[in-house]
């Protein structure tokens, strides 16, 4: 292995070298944090995928003799390419569940009036589920769900309604059958349309009549979240500094007991560009060699937690995310750009005649 390759350095100092990994290592837990962060959105994913597939439409109290309803209410119903489903105007609440980080959020349900139209919506929306034990008044939820809220088939909840059928999809909703006669609300789903497509069509229906259509889930949730989001761009940022004038102090430590090396380098005429290619080299293999190992490791402890902590208590902690990745590439960025500039110009200036 040729003295200006990226890994001589490293096979002949492995002890030092082994010291710069691990530094570089540390900027993996960033992956963890940021799939701690995404966690948050994770109990959501199903009931936003939900939301875009059914639009909920409610009547107004400003909606005299709900005449508005009604004649929008005919409208959809009478159209080839909506499934309108009634529910009754009354609403219920969903008990709020334990996420991965050891706060509690809220939920969000739906109600549907029998069990043909929640069979419907189920069959809109891909959830397989036993209907067999199914009535007025049951209560449908996923095992995830139940899990963290310690229940099981056949509690009663809100003194009301039965537990009476688990899914496997890990929506962290209920649904409800109460069977009313009073439709002063409508799930309106379609079998050509989802998302803001759907919502624009029944929104373009509805014209100036005075009714309510709820938003999309994750519009909500993403406007309500998205502190957290700025609270780990902020940490990540004062995580890297740290690291990065942590770091700094390591390399330079190592590369003063380099000097000689490379100012002989120069005593031989190997030109300047080779030199920072060398350093740049040597310091983005160290990191690479950090960054496997890191994302390995991150990889293994996320599994452990899940099989051992999370899924057991109905939670779950993504194994890769965006804010994962995101966090571990502007922490090496922020960290990396800074060594090798530095380095490579500190090194560029070695003199052999001064030693």
């Amino acid at each position: 292995m040729k003295p200006l390759s990226a890994g001589y350095y490293i096979k002949n100092n492995k002890g030092r070298a082994a010291v710069i990994i691990f530094m570089m290592f540390l900027t993996t837990f960033l992956f963890l944090g940021g799939n701690y962060i995404r966690s948050l959105w994770w109990y959501w994913d199903k009931a936003g995928e939900y939301s875009e597939k059914m639009v909920l439409v409610s009547c107004l109290p400003t909606d005299e003799n709900a005449e508005d309803f009604m004649s929008f209410a005919e409208e959809v119903k009478a159209d080839d390419k909506l499934t309108v489903l009634g529910r009754t105007g009354r609403g219920f609440s969903s008990k709020s569940w334990t996420c991965t980080l050891g706060f509690t959020m809220g939920s969000c349900n739906q109600v549907y009036n029998s069990v043909e139209d929640l069979k419907t919506a189920f069959t809109r929306f891909g959830i397989e589920c036993d209907y067999s034990n199914l009535k007025n008044y049951s209560l449908v939820m996923s095992k995830a769900y139940a899990r963290n809220l310690g229940m099981k088939l056949g509690d009663t909840y809100d003194d009301i309604f039965t537990l009476d059928a688990l899914i496997d999809d890990d929506s962290f909703m209920m649904f409800f059958i109460y069977e009313d006669s009073g439709t002063y609300r409508l799930n309106i789903l379609s079998d050509e349309m989802s998302g803001d497509e759907l919502y624009n069509y029944v929104i373009n229906k509805s014209g100036d009549r005075m009714i309510g259509i709820n938003e999309m889930i994750m519009t909500g949730v993403n406007r309500e979240m998205n502190i957290a989001k700025i609270i780990f761009l902020a940490a990540l940022f004062v995580i890297s500094i740290i690291l990065a004038v942590t770091l700094n102090s390591v390399v330079t430590g190592q590369y003063i007991k380099r000097v000689y090396e490379f100012g002989i380098y120069r005593a031989l005429g190997i030109k300047k560009r080779l030199i920072k290619r060398k350093i740049r080299r040597e310091l983005l293999l160290m990191d690479f060699i950090a960054v496997i190992i890191g994302s390995v490791v991150m990889l293994l402890t996320t599994f452990i937690l899940n099989e051992l902590v999370y899924i057991p208590k109905g939670q779950y902690l993504p194994y890769v995310s965006f804010m994962g990745i995101l966090g571990v590439l502007l922490s090496n960025v922020l960290v990396m750009i800074p060594l090798i500039i530095l380095k490579g110009r500190k090194m560029c200036k070695a003199d052999v005649t001064e030693f």
